[in-house]
């Protein structure tokens, strides 16, 4: 049912339907619930009905088809594309599905999964003619029915008889046979007897001649047999004779060698497919390998490649399998100088090959940035992505290491964008996944991070770095799930094959993480509490002994991996949470004597700072000092802007978010979003308007982020005396997040001013007490609440 013809409900007829859902939330009377908000335009309740239908009925499609449609209404394309994807994890031959989903790939960006989806859901009904409309829209061919079996043609009359072919004749035969079958040329020398016997003339007449084979050239070897055979002498010196003893000669050398020949060429012929096959075997096992992102499927495809090489030691392909694997093993595995050399040998054997593999160069740029120049490897790698782009023979490979190496730079909004690109390209791959969930991360969204990481581990079971980005993301919340954390972090312990030493040492930093954030959350509760706390993440309920084994949680970690600077990092967090700000900066100032080069590094030095009182001008010197090392990292920039911002420097604060958007083509929206509320706090309208409008507009699938820079928009248009436009932005506020508690007051502030919207305000301000009762407007939210 389209939205446009839904039928408007009376409030009795609404009333009905909400009766009936409220008595059975898991029964099916969620979606004519659903269906009628959204034809009414209420998507917040549309929303909430749906996602209770996809709670009752996880084994459905049509709910989460429902809450696509509601979020798609709304604009929310990426949001609406989860769900049909979500949809079709249930019921994958589901036509809506398939046709939704197909619909809105083709929307984002992804045109051939988007194609093939269409097509399959025009496969399952070639009757829908919702499908082939849109088949239509997007000039897309349906499949044509296969072509009928061609009628077999009336046997040709019997030639007449022919003389039968000689024996010379039949060896002739037999070895255009053999060089038919290899696919290679047979050798053009023809003995005077062979071109004699001709076929007859009524047999040319009644079928025409096969049409000849091209010439191919034989193997050197089977040449020098035939052509300088010592058994052999040249005419002019043999000693004179008949010519019919001659010609028996000839005829008998060639009785004898072409059946050699033969034999010969088929074995080489057979040996060459066979080498074929076996070195394609081995590439493809290879590339597999390293499709599943672990340290075992790293070992084998550095086996398999190993193999292809043994078959053709020149394989360029192989080199660049070899390079990009040993490249992961040395820089993200901890593999040390052994896996270093065996990445640059290989890649510099590659590439005398000629033709580049994107293997060959995304190790390139990985074994760089590893080694400390990721500034160089990112410039190079870029140029080498445009030029293959303007080609047509774009890489998702080399997507996921652009993403990576920019991600590394601080540079978050473009890794995100590469990164994006990149599972469009691949949509099945787990590193690349993994990556959005670990930029994700960085950039705040968890929500987002956690779907990536959900979908690494999808499409490789129990993939080592997303349970590890998993456990993490998780113990970074305010309220995290500890028995989810505990499970996910213990699998990654005892899995086997275990993950690499690099992985286990990180693994075991969280359980201290982990121990940490228990012991903090049992003091508030009471003792049987605790007690289930305790059994469900087997942390001791004794405080003395929950420290003792998070310290040897982090020695074995360090024990494991003593270069890895990411230990100091998840060290650094746990101090932070407890409070040791000056611990928990040296912790990170650590890690950024290992590796200079990480803006991540700096960025969580600055949040450690800064998190203690006065901290702000420390954060502000330290960042300023990466700035010097790094170049314009955007994220490091941002924070500068953030520290000035937190001392009262409004204009060197207000310097610094410039530098972030001096690049037209650069998105920064966080640096818009700050300059906005700055200008809106001086009362300059019009610069606060523009800096906030591109905000909300480059916040492009980060909805909470959206909230807030549309509530300050509609802040300056409320100031400026718009109350029509403020309204409007507003609304657009809390349909973005309507977790985000701010916009509920200062809309409810906007309509406290006009007598007939004062229930609506009233509503609204006792929303906002809801969400957040101590929040910094909670005294003015009670007077406008009435109480």
């Amino acid at each position: 049912m389209s939205i446009s013809s839904s039928k408007t409900l009376s409030p009795a007829e609404l009333a009905k339907l909400e009766h009936a859902f409220a008595s059975d939330p898991s029964s099916a009377a969620y979606k004519p619930l659903a269906e009628a908000y959204l034809s009414m335009g209420r998507f917040m309740e549309a929303m909430v009905v749906c996602k209770k239908g996809v709670k009752a009925h996880p084994n459905a499609a049509d709910p989460r088809l429902l809450l696509a449609r509601v979020y798609a209404e709304q604009g929310k394309d990426k949001k609406a594309l989860e769900e049909a994807l979500g949809a079709l994890q249930v019921q994958p031959e589901d036509k809506a599905a398939l046709r939704m989903a197909g619909a809105l790939q083709l929307k984002t960006g992804e045109a051939e999964p988007g194609k093939a989806n269409l097509l399959k859901a025009y496969t399952a009904d070639p009757g829908d003619p919702d499908t082939v409309t849109l088949l239509q829209q997007h000039k897309i061919e349906p499949p044509r029915p296969a072509a009928p079996a061609p009628v077999a043609a009336p046997a040709a009359p019997a030639a007449p008889a022919t003389p039968g072919p000689s024996a010379t004749q039949q060896s002739a035969a037999a070895l255009s046979s053999v060089a038919a079958t290899a696919g290679t040329e047979a050798p053009a020398a023809k003995p005077a007897a062979t071109q004699a016997a001709k076929p007859a003339p009524t047999a040319r007449a009644e079928a025409p001649a096969p049409r000849p084979a091209p010439q191919p050239r034989r193997p050197q070897v089977v040449v020098e047999e035939v052509d300088e055979d010592e058994d052999d002498e040249p005419v002019s010196r043999r000693p004179p004779s008949s010519g019919s003893k001659g010609s028996k000669m000839v005829t008998l050398g060639l009785l004898v060698a072409i059946p050699l020949f033969a034999i010969g060429y088929g074995w080489y012929s057979a040996n060459a497919r066979t080498k074929s096959r076996e070195l394609k075997k081995s590439l493809d096992a290879a590339s597999e390998l390293l499709k599943r992102d672990s340290f075992d499927s790293y070992k084998k495809a550095v086996e398999a490649a190993d193999q292809a090489l043994e078959v053709d030691s020149d394989s360029s392909l192989a080199h660049g399998y070899l390079a990009y694997a040993w490249a992961i093993r040395w820089g993200e595995h901890g593999g040390g100088d052994d896996a270093r050399r065996q990445a640059e040998e290989h890649l510099a054997v590659g590439k005398k090959g000629g033709d580049l593999s994107s293997h060959l160069i995304a190790s390139e740029a990985l074994i760089q940035t590893y080694g400390g120049k990721g500034k160089d490897a990112l410039g190079q790698l870029e140029e080498k992505v445009k030029e293959l782009d303007a080609q047509g023979r774009s890489s998702s490979l080399l997507y996921l290491t652009l993403g990576l190496i920019q991600m590394n730079a601080g540079d978050l909004e473009r890794g995100r964008d590469s990164l994006d690109r990149a599972q469009v390209l691949s949509p099945d791959d787990p590193r690349t996944y993994a990556s959005l969930g670990a930029v994700y991360r960085r950039l705040g969204q968890d929500a987002a991070a956690w779907r990536n990481y959900d979908s690494a581990l999808r499409y490789a079971k129990d993939h080592p770095e997303s349970l590890l980005g998993r456990s993490l993301l998780m113990l970074e919340q305010d309220s995290p799930n500890f028995e989810l954390a505990h499970t996910m972090l213990k699998k990654l312990l005892e899995s086997d094959p275990p993950p690499s030493p690099r992985q286990l040492a990180a693994a075991h930093l969280a359980r201290s993480l982990l121990i940490s954030r228990v012991s903090t959350a049992m003091v508030d509760l009471k003792p049987d509490m605790q007690q289930k706390l305790a059994e469900a993440t087997a942390v001791p309920q004794d405080k003395d002994k929950a420290r003792s084994e998070m310290l040897k949680s982090e020695e074995t970690g360090f024990s494991l991996d003593k270069q890895n600077p990411e230990l100091h990092l998840i060290k650094g967090r746990r101090l932070l949470a407890e409070g040791n700000y000056d611990a928990a900066a040296e912790e990170i100032r650590k890690a950024i004597r290992m590796d200079a080069s990480r803006a991540q590094f700096y960025v969580e030095l600055a949040k450690s700072l800064m998190g203690k009182q006065g901290g702000e001008k420390d954060a502000a010197e330290a960042l300023q000092t990466a700035l010097k090392t790094m170049g314009d990292s955007p994220k490091l920039v941002v924070m500068l802007g953030n520290a000035y911002r937190r001392q009262g420097k409004l204009d060197e604060a207000l310097a610094q978010y410039q530098r972030a958007v001096k690049d037209p083509k650069a998105k920064n929206p966080e640096a818009r979003l700050a300059m906005g509320a700055i200008y809106r706090e001086r009362s300059k309208w019009d610069l606060a308007q523009e800096q906030l409008e591109k905000a909300s507009q480059e916040f492009l699938g980060q909805s909470d982020r959206a909230a807030i820079a549309l509530t300050e928009l509609g802040r300056v248009y409320q100031s400026k005396g718009d109350t029509a436009k403020a309204d409007e932005t507003y609304q657009r506020a809390l349909n973005a997040d309507e977790a985000y508690s701010p916009a509920y007051y200062f809309y409810a502030t906007l309509l406290s001013k006009d007598s007939k919207q004062g229930a609506k305000a009233k509503m609204l301000a006792q929303e906002y007490l809801k969400r957040d009762p101590s929040g910094e407007h909670a005294s003015a939210a009670r007077s406008l609440a009435g109480g």
